[in-house]
Protein backbone atom coordinates (compact mmCIF):
# COMPACT_ATOMS: atom_id res chain seq x y z
CA UNK A 1 0.00 0.00 0.00
CA UNK A 2 0.97 3.47 -0.92
CA UNK A 3 1.58 6.27 1.96
CA UNK A 4 -1.87 7.81 0.61
CA UNK A 5 -3.54 4.54 0.63
CA UNK A 6 -2.55 3.92 4.04
CA UNK A 7 -3.58 7.15 5.05
CA UNK A 8 -6.91 7.28 3.51
CA UNK A 9 -7.41 3.78 5.85
CA UNK A 10 -6.45 5.16 8.84
CA UNK A 11 -8.71 8.56 8.87
CA UNK A 12 -11.68 6.17 7.90
CA UNK A 13 -10.69 3.96 11.12
CA UNK A 14 -9.80 6.94 13.07
CA UNK A 15 -13.33 7.18 14.68
CA UNK A 16 -13.45 3.67 15.71
CA UNK A 17 -9.87 3.81 16.73
CA UNK A 18 -11.32 6.89 19.43
CA UNK A 19 -13.93 4.71 19.97
CA UNK A 20 -12.19 1.64 21.36
CA UNK A 21 -10.00 3.35 23.66
CA UNK A 22 -12.71 5.02 24.97
CA UNK A 23 -14.47 1.90 25.35
CA UNK A 24 -11.48 0.25 26.88
CA UNK A 25 -10.30 2.63 29.58
CA UNK A 26 -13.76 3.23 30.53
CA UNK A 27 -13.76 -0.84 31.12
CA UNK A 28 -11.20 -1.28 32.90
CA UNK A 29 -11.57 1.79 34.85
CA UNK A 30 -14.23 0.59 36.46
CA UNK A 31 -12.89 -2.66 36.97
CA UNK A 32 -10.17 -1.30 38.96
CA UNK A 33 -12.07 0.71 40.80
CA UNK A 34 -14.74 -2.26 42.01
CA UNK A 35 -11.52 -4.43 43.14
CA UNK A 36 -10.17 -1.26 45.00
CA UNK A 37 -6.54 -1.07 43.44
CA UNK A 38 -4.96 1.98 43.87
CA UNK A 39 -3.59 3.89 40.85
CA UNK A 40 -2.02 6.95 39.61
CA UNK A 41 -2.96 7.31 36.40
CA UNK A 42 -5.23 5.40 33.51
CA UNK A 43 -4.52 6.69 30.06
CA UNK A 44 -5.06 6.08 26.07
CA UNK A 45 -3.92 7.17 22.97
CA UNK A 46 -4.59 6.84 19.62
CA UNK A 47 -0.98 6.29 17.58
CA UNK A 48 -0.74 9.18 15.16
CA UNK A 49 -0.22 8.06 11.23
CA UNK A 50 2.78 9.72 11.56
CA UNK A 51 4.13 7.66 14.07
CA UNK A 52 2.30 4.54 12.53
CA UNK A 53 4.28 5.16 9.15
CA UNK A 54 7.68 5.34 11.09
CA UNK A 55 6.95 2.08 12.31
CA UNK A 56 5.90 0.75 9.12
CA UNK A 57 9.03 1.95 7.34
CA UNK A 58 11.28 1.32 10.32
CA UNK A 59 9.89 -2.34 10.82
CA UNK A 60 9.24 -3.25 6.87
CA UNK A 61 5.50 -4.47 7.60
CA UNK A 62 3.71 -6.02 4.50
CA UNK A 63 0.50 -5.68 6.10
CA UNK A 64 0.78 -2.94 8.62
CA UNK A 65 -2.93 -3.21 9.58
CA UNK A 66 -2.82 -6.62 10.42
CA UNK A 67 0.85 -6.77 11.98
CA UNK A 68 0.72 -3.24 13.99
CA UNK A 69 -0.85 -4.21 17.21
CA UNK A 70 -0.67 -0.85 19.06
CA UNK A 71 -2.22 1.35 17.17
CA UNK A 72 -4.92 2.04 20.63
CA UNK A 73 -2.96 1.91 23.79
CA UNK A 74 -3.77 1.99 26.80
CA UNK A 75 -1.52 2.75 29.49
CA UNK A 76 -2.20 1.67 33.51
CA UNK A 77 0.29 3.32 36.01
CA UNK A 78 0.46 1.48 39.39
CA UNK A 79 2.34 2.51 42.67
CA UNK A 80 3.48 -0.98 43.42
CA UNK A 81 5.03 -3.55 42.31
CA UNK A 82 2.60 -5.99 43.73
CA UNK A 83 -0.19 -4.31 42.15
CA UNK A 84 1.06 -5.64 38.99
CA UNK A 85 0.16 -9.33 39.51
CA UNK A 86 -3.31 -7.58 40.84
CA UNK A 87 -3.90 -6.00 37.31
CA UNK A 88 -2.75 -9.09 35.37
CA UNK A 89 -5.50 -10.62 36.64
CA UNK A 90 -7.77 -8.00 35.88
CA UNK A 91 -6.66 -7.92 32.84
CA UNK A 92 -7.42 -11.17 32.21
CA UNK A 93 -11.07 -11.46 33.44
CA UNK A 94 -11.92 -8.08 31.63
CA UNK A 95 -10.56 -8.41 27.91
CA UNK A 96 -10.16 -11.27 25.45
CA UNK A 97 -6.39 -11.57 25.40
CA UNK A 98 -4.21 -12.13 22.90
CA UNK A 99 -0.63 -11.82 23.77
CA UNK A 100 1.58 -11.01 26.86
CA UNK A 101 4.98 -9.26 26.79
CA UNK A 102 6.81 -9.02 30.40
CA UNK A 103 9.11 -6.72 29.54
CA UNK A 104 10.57 -6.66 33.43
CA UNK A 105 11.36 -10.37 32.81
CA UNK A 106 13.37 -9.66 29.22
CA UNK A 107 15.27 -7.21 30.85
CA UNK A 108 18.95 -7.39 30.97
CA UNK A 109 20.27 -7.41 34.52
CA UNK A 110 21.56 -3.87 34.89
CA UNK A 111 19.32 -2.25 33.52
CA UNK A 112 15.98 -1.14 34.66
CA UNK A 113 14.76 0.90 31.23
CA UNK A 114 11.36 0.81 30.11
CA UNK A 115 10.49 -1.59 32.38
CA UNK A 116 6.82 -2.82 31.94
CA UNK A 117 4.00 -5.51 30.96
CA UNK A 118 2.78 -5.00 28.37
CA UNK A 119 -0.93 -6.99 26.58
CA UNK A 120 -2.35 -7.13 23.56
CA UNK A 121 -6.13 -7.89 23.59
CA UNK A 122 -9.52 -7.02 22.16
CA UNK A 123 -12.53 -5.79 23.78
CA UNK A 124 -14.79 -8.76 25.45
CA UNK A 125 -17.72 -9.75 23.00
CA UNK A 126 -20.48 -7.07 24.28
CA UNK A 127 -23.43 -6.49 22.83
CA UNK A 128 -23.27 -2.79 23.44
CA UNK A 129 -19.60 -2.69 21.53
CA UNK A 130 -20.68 -1.29 18.71
CA UNK A 131 -18.57 -3.89 16.41
CA UNK A 132 -15.37 -3.14 17.83
CA UNK A 133 -14.59 -6.27 18.97
CA UNK A 134 -11.81 -7.31 16.15
CA UNK A 135 -9.81 -3.73 17.03
CA UNK A 136 -6.19 -4.94 19.11
CA UNK A 137 -5.34 -2.75 22.01
CA UNK A 138 -2.08 -2.44 23.33
CA UNK A 139 -1.94 -2.23 27.44
CA UNK A 140 1.02 -1.25 29.06
CA UNK A 141 1.12 -1.69 32.89
CA UNK A 142 4.06 -0.17 34.91
CA UNK A 143 4.91 1.55 38.29
CA UNK A 144 5.00 5.07 39.19
CA UNK A 145 9.25 4.75 38.95
CA UNK A 146 9.17 2.61 35.79
CA UNK A 147 6.69 5.39 34.18
CA UNK A 148 9.51 8.31 35.46
CA UNK A 149 12.19 6.33 33.69
CA UNK A 150 10.57 6.11 30.85
CA UNK A 151 9.85 9.28 30.36
CA UNK A 152 13.20 10.91 31.25
CA UNK A 153 15.00 8.23 29.53
CA UNK A 154 12.08 10.04 26.40
CA UNK A 155 13.31 13.12 27.44
CA UNK A 156 17.32 12.08 27.21
CA UNK A 157 16.57 10.73 24.02
CA UNK A 158 18.08 7.30 25.24
CA UNK A 159 15.38 5.37 25.55
CA UNK A 160 17.33 2.63 22.89
CA UNK A 161 20.71 1.62 23.98
CA UNK A 162 22.55 2.30 21.09
CA UNK A 163 21.61 5.41 21.22
CA UNK A 164 23.77 6.09 24.60
CA UNK A 165 27.22 7.44 24.76
CA UNK A 166 29.81 5.26 26.60
CA UNK A 167 30.56 7.99 28.86
CA UNK A 168 26.86 7.74 30.18
CA UNK A 169 26.03 4.36 29.68
CA UNK A 170 27.39 3.65 33.39
CA UNK A 171 25.88 6.74 34.98
CA UNK A 172 22.34 5.39 33.66
CA UNK A 173 23.06 1.95 34.56
CA UNK A 174 23.65 3.20 38.20
CA UNK A 175 20.41 5.57 38.30
CA UNK A 176 18.77 2.08 36.66
CA UNK A 177 19.83 0.39 39.51
CA UNK A 178 18.68 2.56 42.50
CA UNK A 179 15.28 3.23 41.17
CA UNK A 180 14.68 -0.38 40.85
CA UNK A 181 15.92 -0.75 43.89
CA UNK A 182 13.72 2.22 45.17
CA UNK A 183 10.63 0.26 43.34
CA UNK A 184 11.34 -2.73 45.80
CA UNK A 185 12.34 -0.89 48.65
CA UNK A 186 8.49 0.70 48.45
CA UNK A 187 6.97 -2.23 48.47
CA UNK A 188 8.48 -3.63 51.16
CA UNK A 189 7.54 -0.27 53.21
CA UNK A 190 4.07 -0.61 51.87
CA UNK A 191 3.85 -4.38 53.10
CA UNK A 192 5.37 -3.30 56.90
CA UNK A 193 3.16 -0.43 57.27
CA UNK A 194 0.00 -2.55 56.40
CA UNK A 195 0.78 -4.86 58.86
CA UNK A 196 1.71 -2.62 61.33
CA UNK A 197 -1.74 -1.08 60.83
CA UNK A 198 -3.22 -4.71 61.06
CA UNK A 199 -1.90 -4.92 64.48
CA UNK A 200 -2.40 -1.15 65.79
CA UNK A 201 -5.98 -1.99 64.52
CA UNK A 202 -6.90 -4.45 66.42
CA UNK A 203 -9.30 -4.27 69.19
CA UNK A 204 -7.50 -4.60 72.64
CA UNK A 205 -4.43 -2.84 71.31
CA UNK A 206 -3.06 -1.22 74.18
CA UNK A 207 -2.54 2.04 73.39
CA UNK A 208 -0.85 4.84 75.69
CA UNK A 209 -0.40 8.18 77.23
CA UNK A 210 3.78 7.75 75.86
CA UNK A 211 1.90 6.17 71.94
CA UNK A 212 3.64 8.07 69.52
CA UNK A 213 1.22 9.98 67.62
CA UNK A 214 1.73 9.76 63.25
CA UNK A 215 -1.01 9.26 60.77
CA UNK A 216 -0.63 5.15 61.42
CA UNK A 217 -1.29 5.14 65.18
CA UNK A 218 -4.10 7.45 65.11
CA UNK A 219 -6.02 6.24 61.98
CA UNK A 220 -5.54 2.72 63.81
CA UNK A 221 -6.84 3.92 66.94
CA UNK A 222 -10.11 5.65 65.17
CA UNK A 223 -10.76 2.02 63.28
CA UNK A 224 -10.38 0.30 66.48
CA UNK A 225 -12.22 2.78 68.71
CA UNK A 226 -14.80 3.63 66.53
CA UNK A 227 -15.83 0.58 64.63
CA UNK A 228 -18.92 0.74 62.14
CA UNK A 229 -18.55 4.33 62.34
CA UNK A 230 -18.37 6.03 58.65
CA UNK A 231 -14.12 6.93 57.95
CA UNK A 232 -13.60 10.20 56.42
CA UNK A 233 -9.48 10.23 55.61
CA UNK A 234 -9.68 13.63 54.30
CA UNK A 235 -11.14 14.83 57.76
CA UNK A 236 -9.28 12.91 60.21
CA UNK A 237 -5.72 13.75 58.77
CA UNK A 238 -6.81 17.41 59.20
CA UNK A 239 -7.91 17.01 62.86
CA UNK A 240 -4.77 14.59 62.84
CA UNK A 241 -2.82 17.95 61.81
CA UNK A 242 -4.78 20.24 64.34
CA UNK A 243 -3.45 18.04 67.58
CA UNK A 244 0.18 18.07 66.46
CA UNK A 245 0.39 21.54 66.04
CA UNK A 246 -1.51 22.55 69.41
CA UNK A 247 0.61 19.49 71.13
CA UNK A 248 -2.07 17.06 71.85
CA UNK A 249 -1.53 13.86 72.04
CA UNK A 250 -2.79 10.27 72.85
CA UNK A 251 -3.08 11.20 76.44
CA UNK A 252 -5.91 13.67 75.89
CA UNK A 253 -7.20 11.40 73.33
CA UNK A 254 -7.17 8.60 75.72
CA UNK A 255 -8.71 10.49 78.39
CA UNK A 256 -11.61 11.77 76.44
CA UNK A 257 -12.02 8.58 75.18
CA UNK A 258 -12.23 7.10 78.65
CA UNK A 259 -14.99 9.16 80.15
CA UNK A 260 -17.17 10.25 76.89
CA UNK A 261 -17.60 7.10 74.93
CA UNK A 262 -19.85 5.27 76.83
CA UNK A 263 -21.99 8.84 76.36
CA UNK A 264 -21.66 9.36 73.00
CA UNK A 265 -24.88 8.16 71.67
CA UNK A 266 -26.92 10.40 74.05
CA UNK A 267 -25.06 13.64 72.51
CA UNK A 268 -25.84 12.40 68.76
CA UNK A 269 -29.30 11.74 69.86
CA UNK A 270 -29.45 14.96 71.35
CA UNK A 271 -27.72 16.74 68.53
CA UNK A 272 -29.86 14.98 65.82
CA UNK A 273 -26.95 14.08 64.30
CA UNK A 274 -24.70 10.32 63.26
CA UNK A 275 -21.28 11.09 64.04
CA UNK A 276 -18.52 9.80 61.71
CA UNK A 277 -15.12 9.08 63.43
CA UNK A 278 -12.99 12.07 63.10
CA UNK A 279 -16.40 13.63 63.89
CA UNK A 280 -16.75 11.51 67.05
CA UNK A 281 -13.67 12.37 68.57
CA UNK A 282 -13.41 15.51 67.70
CA UNK A 283 -16.79 16.10 70.25
CA UNK A 284 -15.43 14.07 72.81
CA UNK A 285 -12.01 16.26 73.03
CA UNK A 286 -14.21 19.35 73.37
CA UNK A 287 -16.39 18.25 75.39
CA UNK A 288 -14.21 16.37 78.00
CA UNK A 289 -11.32 19.37 78.02
CA UNK A 290 -12.80 22.64 76.83
CA UNK A 291 -9.29 24.53 76.20
CA UNK A 292 -9.49 22.28 73.21
CA UNK A 293 -12.49 23.88 71.82
CA UNK A 294 -10.53 26.78 71.29
CA UNK A 295 -8.62 25.43 68.45
CA UNK A 296 -11.63 23.91 66.78
CA UNK A 297 -13.53 26.94 67.16
CA UNK A 298 -13.31 27.30 63.31
CA UNK A 299 -14.69 24.15 62.87
CA UNK A 300 -18.36 24.01 61.20
CA UNK A 301 -19.61 20.70 63.63
CA UNK A 302 -18.03 22.48 66.40
CA UNK A 303 -20.11 25.94 65.37
CA UNK A 304 -23.43 23.69 65.18
CA UNK A 305 -22.87 22.49 68.26
CA UNK A 306 -21.80 24.82 70.41
CA UNK A 307 -24.74 25.70 72.72
CA UNK A 308 -24.92 21.63 73.16
CA UNK A 309 -20.90 21.16 73.84
CA UNK A 310 -20.97 23.75 76.59
CA UNK A 311 -23.72 22.30 78.06
CA UNK A 312 -22.37 18.87 78.33
CA UNK A 313 -18.92 20.58 79.37
CA UNK A 314 -21.00 21.51 82.60
CA UNK A 315 -23.09 18.10 82.86
CA UNK A 316 -19.75 15.14 81.79
CA UNK A 317 -18.12 15.72 85.42
CA UNK A 318 -21.87 14.89 87.31
CA UNK A 319 -21.73 10.97 84.88
CA UNK A 320 -20.28 8.53 86.88
CA UNK A 321 -16.67 7.79 85.54
CA UNK A 322 -16.69 4.25 83.35
CA UNK A 323 -13.19 5.01 83.18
Amino acid sequence: MTKTELKKTYDLNRASYEMVCTVGKTLVEKTLKEQKVDLFNVSSRVKSFESFYEKISRKKYKNPYKEIEDICGLRIVCFYTSDLDRIDQIIHDTFRLGDFIDKAGQQDLDRFGYRANHYIVKLPELEDSFGLQSFKIEVQVRTILMHAWAHIQGKLEYKKTEHIPKEFKRKLHQLSAILELADGQFQTLKMEKDALRKVLSMEGYPFSDSTELNIDTFMSFLDAHFQGRKKSYRYSKLLLKELLANSIGFKEILESYSKMSVYLADFEEEASIKLNQEQALRIMLCVENPSISDFMKQNQLIIDNKELITRWVKLLPTFPDHS
